[in-house]
């Protein structure tokens, strides 16, 4: 099973949220010729995996694992990337963490919107002069690749981004999702969702941990002569 020129390699998104799908396909899909990348949704595959782990690293590694055992005999080259990302605030003892997401206290049976979520973080925060915060994204990679040797290659990679800031005492700029409109990045004194998605895609802590991704799967394809992108090799 070596890599040819007809060799397709499909990168699997493994999130339906539609926001972080158009952020990180274009930081995926300039690795290789050889790569598509395309989501669940595209695949016609209706997959909720619940996030049963304590930690960002174990909900990532059990989503990328899941869908990867899921598709696998569908596609034989095929890498899933998952992702679970965490509002640390110091103030709050490192919460919402992997209950970012779910945060605000709801109705059993409903999930909180982006909007239910940072209403719930700032009245938590009413009244708090600490407002230091660390936004963290982990990435997971488990995949199935051709290898030099002729065998099929599997593997998997944990990536990490973690960008520091302070939450706003109000919601600023109308860009992005979640949390970004309080959260304001140290490095540049304004929210997420006062940058277009260009700049974020620069700065987020999703952006850092997927450019990291991208660097072990350039070497990972590297090693097995799988062709890459020359764009790609600047990374």
């Amino acid at each position: 099973m070596n890599a040819t020129l007809d060799t397709t390699i499909t990168v699997i998104l493994a999130t339906g949220n539609r926001d972080k799908v158009k952020e990180l396909r274009p930081l995926l899909e300039d690795i290789s010729p050889l790569i598509t990348v395309t989501t669940l949704s595209e695949l016609g595959a209706e997959v909720e995996i619940e996030e049963t782990e304590e930690t960002l690293e174990g909900n990532a590694l059990l989503k990328a694992r899941g869908i990867f055992e899921l598709l696998s005999e569908r596609f034989p080259s095929m890498i899933a990337l998952a992702d679970d990302t965490g509002l640390e605030v110091e103030a709050l003892g490192g919460a919402p963490g992997v209950y970012s997401a779910r945060f605000a206290p709801m109705p059993e049976g409903k999930s909180p919107s982006y909007q239910d979520n940072v209403r719930h973080l700032l009245a938590s925060m009413a009244g708090c002069s600490n407002r230091k915060a660390l936004f963290r994204t982990v990435i997971a990679l488990k995949g199935r690749i051709p290898a030099k040797n002729g065998d099929p290659l599997l593997f998997e990679h944990l990536a990490e981004g973690e960008v520091p800031g302070t939450i706003t005492l109000d919601e600023r700029g109308s860009e992005g999702f979640g949390y970004d409109p309080v959260f304001m990045l140290d490095s540049t004194a304004r929210t997420y969702a006062e940058m277009g998605i260009a700049e974020k895609n620069r700065l987020s802590h999703r952006s850092l941990a997927v450019q990291k991704a991208v660097v072990d799967l350039r070497e990972t394809f590297y090693q097995q002569n799988i062709p890459i992108t020359h764009s790609s090799a600047k990374q």
